[in-house]
Order: structure tokens, then sequence, then C-alpha cells
């Protein structure tokens, strides 16, 4: 190697087995099984073991769990509670206990497998949600077979609500606890497999692999809603022929097919997750002296120069202690806990919310909402990571990013006041034809129908207006369609004064004003794409500071911590506070056995304002929370290991020669390279006089 070519590591590309100095093979940088603590390679699965090859796994294992989690699950909820009589707030619960299973397992996976095994604990974690997936499908198996009769509930033939409690409600207890074992499943995945990467690649690319892996994340909700939109056309008993079709409301779709794919691929993506090495061949380099920009405190400090801590069962309050006197990481935390206020929140009521502003019916807003955000939220997380990767951008630039973005969304917030007139629901928001006041659903054209308010089937009137059911409509005979007919409430002119003799009704409630086609919604739709990727981008940011604000040795844990932060904070009570604000906006409860159920129709002005000031809340706090934590922190004046170089940005690094007392030596018979070193540094110099480099 010539003198002035500097020095140059080559990143390995993982067709052979690594080998230790007296030739053995490195288990821990092989590809194959792990049984106990013996390992056995195989040789020709160590061409996946790059950084770029365990990535790819370990995507395909965030897609499966955002398919099943956070996707798939949010499309058939509401045909599980009619499949299995829930009320809104037992299937919620569903979604709860992932949350509640990744709460109480996050921190003992990050702590025991920080310095343990990676890919076995992501691995392991990945095949216990594909078992939760096929756990979550066995109701249809067991529970027994879906039956229906057809009730018309027209004013000749009314229906009356069945207020008994059904058995069959008691096969809640096989999706609470499948989603429980998905949240185990799930602990590893953010956190290990976030710090997986993290080790294994240059700090300079550290975000990029990250932003691809969140990606991941987003990309398989995505998959899960369009896949679950359409199962659910097919019936519950595909090799059975029924005589309703889709629009019924004794429709059942095959909720059931997902979980059950979704299971059996996660079983098979966690065996290549599970044969990857513990540490990538040729990435020694990436984890030397990976803590010069942690934040200056002292206990840290200390801790951060022992390699041993964080091994022992009895560090476990001392490493909690560290990371809680940390004020950089625990404001980025509860920062990124605001934003998931938002994130779970609107995921959840997102769709809910462009049906109620826009009047588009729900399969479209679904659509609209899902592709928006979800490309958006991915987009986000690859612009951040592939910024600070090709920038090479430091704390104090990733911190400048944190509470700029959140600025920017103060103005994107406003797109939520956006917003269409109310769509006409007879009794509530528009009076009968016969003039009755608002308030009532009982008029003069369907006082001699009984109808039972109990009973809420909505639907459209040719007049535009919604009523509460066909028997309110005041119909008396259906037609093919799910429609209706003769219908006495109806009004005999349409919403805009043309007379036209109208009489009829269709299921449903009436699309709106058409609002949801104009320009007004291409605005919305242009203003909710820039906010998540201005949230998202955030992200990326945000869990780089994370990791690097506190001590190499700590970085797994204090992901565990932080999820376990933005899990109680943010995720938990985000759909709540959510769904909070809807109620809060509604002008017309429907009754299911006397007991208030679900709301039949909202303001839409007081929902789109209440929504916008939750966003701007959020977003003036995140801004403040970031902004406070780039006042306070403090880089280190050194933490670096003195008989280690520092890890650089690229694969190729240059000896310093700004050194004050010594020179380069190179000995071409030895290959040996002494480099220049500060005066009075020797260990420093004793170990780069001894260090060999190949030519």
């Amino acid at each position: 190697m010539k003198p002035d070519s500097g020095i140059k590591f080559e990143p390995s590309s993982g067709s052979e087995m690594s080998q230790s100095s007296n030739g053995d093979v490195i288990m821990d940088e092989t590809c194959g099984f792990q049984l106990g603590p013996k390992r056995y390679p195989i040789s020709r699965l160590q061409c996946f073991a790059t950084a770029k090859g365990a990535l790819a796994f370990v995507v395909m294992g965030t897609i499966v769990q955002g398919f099943l989690i956070n996707g798939h699950v949010n499309v058939i909820i509401s045909t599980i509670e009619k499949r299995f009589d829930l009320t809104s707030t037992e299937s919620g619960l569903i979604a709860s206990c992932y949350d509640i299973g990744a709460c109480v397992a996050v921190l003992f996976v990050t702590y025991m497998g920080a310095h343990g095994n990676k890919p076995q604990w992501v691995g392991w974690g990945i095949a216990l949600i594909g078992v939760s997936g096929v756990l979550f499908s066995l109701p249809h198996f067991l529970a027994p077979t879906y039956t229906f009769t057809l009730n018309n509930n027209t004013c000749l033939d009314p229906e009356t609500a069945d207020c008994t409690v059904s058995s069959i409600k008691a096969y809640r207890i096989m999706f609470y606890i499948a989603f429980i074992i998905a949240g185990f499943g799930g602990a590893p995945l953010y956190s290990l497999g976030i710090t997986y990467f993290d080790e294994n690649v240059a700090r300079r690319f550290s975000s990029w692999y990250n932003g691809i892996l969140v990606a991941g994340s987003v990309i398989g909700p995505g998959i899960g809603f369009l896949a679950g939109a359409s199962l659910l056309g097919i019936y519950t008993y595909p090799d059975m022929t029924v005589s309703i079709t889709e629009s019924s409301e004794a429709w059942i779709g095959a909720w059931w097919m997902g979980p059950l794919i979704v299971g059996c691929l996660g079983l098979v993506v966690a065996v290549p997750i599970l044969m990857l090495p513990k540490t990538l061949p040729g990435t020694e380099k990436h984890r030397v002296n990976r803590g010069h920009e942690m934040h200056n405190e002292r206990m840290a400090l200390e801790y951060a120069k022992d390699k041993d801590f964080g091994k022992r069962f009895r560090d476990f309050p001392k490493c909690l202690y560290v990371l809680v006197r940390n004020p950089v990481y625990i404001l980025v935390s509860i920062g990124g806990a605001i934003d998931s206020i938002l994130i779970s929140g609107l995921a959840t009521f997102g769709p809910k919310y462009v049906e109620t502003i826009f009047g588009l019916s729900a399969s479209n807003a679904g659509i609209a909402f899902g592709a928006l955000a979800l490309v958006g939220a991915a987009g986000g997380q690859l612009l951040g990571g592939g910024l600070i990767t090709k920038f090479d951008i430091g704390m104090r630039g990733m911190m400048r990013m944190t509470y700029i973005s959140p600025f920017i969304c103060w103005f994107l917030s406003a797109g939520f006041l956006i917003s269409c007139t109310d769509i006409p629901f007879a009794g509530i928001t528009s009076p009968y034809h016969d003039g009755s006041t608002t308030g009532s659903f009982i008029s003069s054209c369907n006082t001699q129908c009984g109808c039972d308010v109990n009973v809420y089937n909505p639907v459209c009137g040719g007049d535009g207006v919604t009523y509460y059911s066909a028997c309110f409509a005041g119909c008396e005979d259906i037609a093919p369609g799910d429609s209706f007919t003769n219908c006495s409430c109806v009004s005999s002119t349409s919403s805009s004064g043309i007379a036209s003799n109208i009489t009829g009704a269709t299921s449903g409630v009436c699309p709106g004003t058409g609002c949801g086609t104009e320009g007004l919604f291409i605005l919305f739709c242009i203003i909710l794409f820039l906010l998540m990727m201005c949230t998202f981008l955030n992200e990326a940011s945000a869990l780089q500071i994370s990791l690097r604000c506190v001590g190499f040795n700590q970085r797994s844990f204090a992901i565990g911590v932080q999820w376990l932060i933005i899990r109680l904070i943010g995720t938990i009570p985000g759909p709540l506070i959510i769904g909070g604000v809807f109620d809060s906006a509604c002008t017309q409860w429907s009754l299911s056995c006397n007991v208030r159920g679900a709301c039949s129709t909202y303001s839409s002005k007081n929902l789109s304002v209440r929504i916008f000031l939750v966003l701007l809340i959020a977003k003036v706090i995140n801004c403040i929370l970031y902004f406070t934590a780039a006042m306070l922190y403090k880089p280190p004046t050194s933490v670096d290991d003195p008989t280690q170089p520092r890890e650089t940005s690229g694969v190729e690094t240059t000896p310093r020669t700004s050194f004050a007392s010594t020179t380069i030596t190179l000995d071409n018979d030895n290959n040996t390279l002494s480099l220049p070193v500060r005066n009075g540094s020797k260990s420093r110099e004793a170990f780069y006089e001894n260090a060999a480099f190949s030519q």
C-alpha cells in the first residue's frame, strides 16, 4: 500500500466465511441455524450476510407486522363486530391488546437482547406475529356456522331490535390473546431491529437503512388495507352460494383469510431472519467510538466507557436511571409520543373523517385517505433518511430539522378547516316534508309504521335526504338492489326545489352535496399528503437523535424505553382522544337496545375546527419540546476509547496529519503503519504501531 493512498476499509462482500487471525471461522458472522448455544453455519447462504441482504428480510417482517396490526384489522373490524356481535368498545380493545403486549415485553426484550443475538430476537418475534395471525383466524373455523334471516324493516314489516346477549361473543377472547401475542412479537422488531442496522453500517448510512426499515411498516398497512377491501367482497364461506350481495346488511365477508395468509407468511419470513449472523462480516469498524455525539452528562459518560454495562441484571435500574437523566432523550421521546397521538388517531379515524366531511362513500374515503397518508408517510421516512445520509447531517442539523418540521405543519394543519356542508338528515339537520321541526324521527308520514329507533339502517331518499331507516322513511315495498319504493316520507320535491314525484330510497347514507369531487377536496388531499410527509420526515431525524444522544452500549434499551413512552402517551390514548373529538361533534346518536350506539350524523364545521385545533396544539407542543431539546444538548468533550480509531461516515478513512509531534512511518516489509499521535498518548501510539493493514 502506498503511503499517500490512505487507509481503505473495504466493505465485506459476505461471500465467504469470516475467519479470525488463527484461521477459525467467526461463528457470530455466519449465516446458519442457531440451536441453543450451538450454531450451524451454511456457507451457501453467506452471500446474504450483508447489510442490504439483512435489510430485505427484516423489511419483509415489518410488512407482515404492518399488514396485520395496522392495516388489515382496521378494515375487517366492523365485519368482526357484526359476525361476533361485539360492541365498539369490545372490538376497540383488540387493537389495544397489541400495545398492551408490546408494553409488557419491550423493556425485557430490549434489555436482554441489547447484547445478544438481535436477529434471533427479531426472527422469533416475527414468528410470534405469524402465530398470532393464524390464531386470529381460528374463530371462523371454531364458531357455529353463520346464518342470516332477511327482515326488510319497512313500514309494513318493521324490524325490532334483538337485545339478547349472544354466546358467540365469547370468541372475542381469542382475538385478544392473538393480539397480545403479536405485541410480544412486535417488541423486538422496531427496537432491536433498528439498532442491528445502526451497529452494522457506517454512522452516515444508519438513517437511510432505518428509514427504509420504518417505511416497510408504512407499506404493510397499505397492502393490508387493499387486501382487506378485496377479501371482504368474498362471502365468509367461499364455497357457499347466497342470495344476498355485498351491500346487504346481512353480508359477512371473508375477514379471516387475510390473518391466516399473513400468519403463514410470517412464519416463512421468520426463517431467513433467524439465520442472519449476529454481526455482519467486516463491520467491526462501525462499532468503535460511536459515542462522540451523545449528550454530555457525567454519569452517562462514565457508563459509556464500561463495555460490560447493561449486560448484568443488576444494571437494569442504573440503565433506566441514566436514560431518565438525559433531557434530550426524554424530550425527543415525548415529542415522538405527541406525534403518535395524531398518527394513531388519524390512522383509525382518518377515513371516517373524509367520509363525514366530504360526503364520500366509506370505500372511496378509505382508499383516498389510505393512499395519500401511506404514500406521504413512506415518502417522508425515505426523504428524511436520505437527506441525513446524503448530506451527513450531524446532531445539531437534525435537531433543527425536528423543530422546523412541526413549525411548517402549523400552517398545513389549516387544511383541516376545509369542509363541505352537512349532509341533510331527516329529523336532525333537515325537517320532514310535512314541515315538522327537527329533533325527532317521528313525523305524520311514518307515525302509523311503528318503527323501532333501536334499529339503525340508514337509507338515502331520492330527494338527497338521509333517513334513519326505510321504516322511518315510510317505505312500504322493496325492490332489487337494496332499494325501497312507495316511501311516503320522501319528499315529492327534490332538494333543488324541482318537483319530480320522488318516492324511492336506497340503502346507505346519501353521498352528500358532491363537495368530495370538487376542488376543495383536491386541495385537502394535497395538504394531507404534505402534512404526512412532513410529520414522518421528522420521525427519521428524531430516531437518529435518540440513537446518538445516548451511550452506544445503551442504544437498544433506549429505543425500547422510547417505544414504551410512545405507546403509553401516544399510541394507546391517540385513538381515544381523536375518537372523543368525533363524539363531541356528534349531532345525533343511534340507539341499540335503548343504549347509545354509534353516531348517526356529525356537524362538519364543528368536527373540522376541533380536529384542526388538536393538530395545531400537538404541533406547537412538538415544536417547543424539540426546540428545548436542541437548546439543552451539549456534545461531550471526548468519550472515545483511547485504544480504538473513531468510526467515520464513509468506507474510506485517511490518517490525520495535524498532530503536533510525531510523523508517519511506513515499513514496506512488514506492511505496518505507525500513525501520528498527540504528545503523551502512549496507548494510542502503541495501538497504531502494532496495527497491520493489508496492502
